[in-house]
């Protein structure tokens, strides 16, 4: 098997040649898709959400500990599948759609 180091690496080289045909961009695309699924998605636990502007809701969860918003939303989350079981399963199907 191939390591993500090893796909790292030749992307590094690849991109330094800067060379833009067809065939090196797509074996650059194939490159990304395969370290982007082998790179693991875990965040660390000092992490910190980024500064979002929009919604009331973005901006008071920017720049917070990922884990505690994490509990916050998982604790809302609860609450909501007991009160509207249909809205709570249709927001985790959402999510499970962003991992496909």
């Amino acid at each position: 098997m191939i390591s993500l180091e090893t796909i790292e690496r030749e992307i590094q080289e690849i991109e330094a040649t800067r060379d833009t045909t067809y065939k090196t961009c797509e074996r650059l695309a194939w490159l990304y898709i395969v370290r982007d699924h082998l790179r693991p998605m875990a965040v660390p636990s000092d992490h910190r959400t980024q500064t979002i502007s929009g919604s009331e809701f973005l901006e008071a969860a920017s720049n917070v500990s990922y884990p505690a918003l994490m509990g916050i939303l998982d604790e809302h989350m609860s609450a909501l599948a007991v009160v509207n079981p249909r809205q709570y399963e249709a927001i985790v199907e959402k999510i499970k759609g962003l991992s496909r």
